[in-house]
């Protein structure tokens, strides 16, 4: 193969190789090199690509391949691999995380909301705010954490301490081709894919000589189509920013740049950024609107010395610059953009970034974490450690009564714990006020007091909230005006979309069934993927133990028939559970006072 092609490299074409990593073993990019301690990072360094490149070529005796793709660096420049989270995929929306922008921030201790501290009217005084550090998708619609373990032993008379990267997470890396032409780009793409897929149970990342295995398979993202023409996946606008729109140029890889005096200057970004705007765009105005940048030390291990390089300060990956185009951006500008990456030790994947849409400017939802466990695929059952094997029969509880005894002692075991911590939710993110600790008392006691059925203690509960004298028994009345008038007046604030209802109007809902109160109140995988999970580790009919990634409630089509036999248990369950806890937040509130 001619790895030569062309004569003037100064305006080659590209393209993005989109490889899926599976983690087979841990993984730990070091951070520092102190001897005695190894923290890894939780991306997968370009530079550490790069080598595991190098050695699968040096293995294979292909000397001019190693010459060409990785010591000139002039056909492949390496990038960092980030979070991908497949078990969330929906269409059109993108599912690798990337570092989140510097500007975003969570107001309060435990805020639950992302605030763009660029946008005007966000300045809230007396209020701390947290720096958001977790991965996030561009759309800020999913958030990764990646799944890490500590382990400290005895090595040489001195404790050695290692936290590695947890086997069994999937990463994805965009590669960046040069060529000249496209034709050459999907020939030096399948090749780079053969060279990976023969090197296969061999490739190892990171610091693959110590307890740290390092072993990792690599296959592309899309086999029918490798490569890709944008270095993030995109959805939605913002592909093509308006005239006067603002466009977020965000760090996905540190940036080495030097500032005048031949020094390292990670501020130096928004002048690197002005002069590749004034180059490539010289007949398109742009503004800078504001900056955040932070610096970061980068080092990395020579494989082939077999030691550490230097440590060089660096723009952090999430710096953001804001930049309001005096002109329409067209999607060839924005690519062409994306392809020229800002600084130094290109090869290597640094100075890489995207051009995103800014968010909103008010505060959006903060989503819970997910940690980037491969999808299953069908007919297939993917093990802890990322391998695949066979799907098994699935035992099926349809068949024995005693199976299906034990079957619902498994679901309901699992649910209730999840249960009662989304009442707790419910209780603590709604308004209580003017509701009191007797009144809730009064209700819990309808609740729990002996029935032979779940349905029955509800209806005694409908009776209660909106029934008349004579339809109630001795113990338990209707409530009077002043306590219905309370229950209209607090609000239960539900997951998901819709205005919070009131409590009232809540409880007396169950009049229309349990089966419909049910799913309009139960934990939302969206939202909460714990009862999934929890439901998901003891479904008999899951082999695997994992959340159904096809299904929008997270469960088995079994575990969904259970749920809707065992309705009216789950919802005189939550109900109860939130009886208690809003009590119990009451009477904390008024101990306070």
């Amino acid at each position: 193969m001619n790895t030569d092609p062309y004569q003037d490299p100064a305006e080659p074409v590209s393209a993005y190789l989109p490889l899926r990593y599976v983690l087979t073993d841990s993984v730990a990019v070091r951070t520092g090199f102190d001897p005695l301690r190894v923290d890894t990072e939780t991306t997968v360094s370009g530079r550490a690509q790069r080598g595991m490149l190098a050695a699968a070529l040096r293995r294979a005796g292909l000397e001019e391949e190693l010459r060409t793709w990785v010591a000139r660096g002039d056909l492949i420049r390496f990038a960092p691999a980030h979070p991908r989270l497949e078990q969330h995929a929906r269409p059109g929306v993108p599912v690798v995380a990337y570092p989140p922008p510097a500007y975003l921030y969570s107001p309060g201790k435990d805020g639950d909301a992302l605030v763009d501290l660029f946008a005007e009217g966000t300045d809230r005084p007396g209020v701390p705010h947290r720096a958001v550090r977790d991965p996030l998708t561009p759309d800020r619609s999913l958030r990764a954490a990646v799944r890490t373990t500590a382990e400290r032993y005895l090595g040489r008379g001195a404790p050695f301490f290692t936290t590695s990267m947890d086997p069994g997470q999937v990463f994805e890396a965009r590669w960046q081709l040069r060529g000249p032409d496209h034709a050459y780009l999907r020939g030096l793409a399948a090749r780079v894919i053969e060279v990976l897929t023969a090197a296969e149970g061999t490739l190892t990342l990171g610091s693959g000589g110590t307890r740290a295995h390092g072993g990792v398979t690599v296959e592309p993202v899309c086999p029918d189509r490798p490569l890709s023409p944008d270095r993030v996946e995109r959805t939605g606008p913002g592909r093509s920013p308006r005239s006067g729109q603002d466009v977020d140029l965000v760090l996905l890889s540190p940036a080495l740049l030097v500032g005048e005096q031949g020094q390292d200057r990670p501020h130096a970004l928004v002048p690197a950024v002005r002069e590749l705007l004034a180059r490539r765009l010289p007949h398109t105005p742009v503004t800078v609107v504001a900056a955040h940048v932070e610096p970061v030390l980068v080092g990395a291990y020579h494989r082939g010395y077999r030691g550490p390089m230097t440590q060089r300060w660096a723009a952090a990956p999430g710096s953001v610059v804001r930049l309001r185009p005096g002109g329409g951006l067209t999607t060839a500008d924005v690519r062409d953009l994306e392809a020229h990456p800002l600084g130094e030790r290109l090869v290597d994947g640094h100075g890489q970034f995207a051009l995103l849409e800014p968010p909103p400017p008010r505060p959006v939802a903060l989503v819970p974490t997910s940690a980037p466990l491969p999808a299953r695929r069908a007919g297939t059952v993917t093990l802890s450690d990322g391998r695949v094997l066979p799907d098994p029969t699935p035992l099926d509880p349809g068949r024995d009564a005693e199976l299906d005894s034990l079957y619902d002692e498994l679901l309901w075991n699992a649910a209730a714990a999840s249960v009662r911590a989304h009442a707790r939710a419910l209780a603590s993110s709604g308004t209580l006020a003017p509701l009191t600790p007797s009144l809730l008392g009064r209700l819990r006691e309808v609740l729990v007091r002996p029935h032979d059925t779940p349905d029955e203690a509800l209806t005694a509960l409908g009776h209660t909230l909106e029934g008349s004298d004579e339809e109630s028994d001795t113990v338990h009345k209707v409530l009077r005006e002043r306590a219905v008038r309370a229950l209209q007046r607090a609000r239960v604030a539900r997951p998901g979309p819709g205005r919070p209802l009131t409590v009232h109007t809540w409880l007396t809902g169950l009049s229309a069934g349990p089966a419909a109160w049910w799913r309009e109140n139960r934990p939302r995988f969206d939202h909460d993927s714990a009862y999934a999970r929890a439901l998901a580790a003891v479904d008999l009919a899951t082999p695997d133990g994992l959340p159904s990634g096809t299904r929008e409630s997270g469960l088995s089509a079994r575990a969904e028939h259970w749920e809707r036999r065992a309705s009216a248990r789950l919802s005189l369950l939550l109900v109860s559970s939130w009886l208690a806890e809003a009590a119990r937040t009451l009477r904390a509130e008024q101990d306070r006072t």
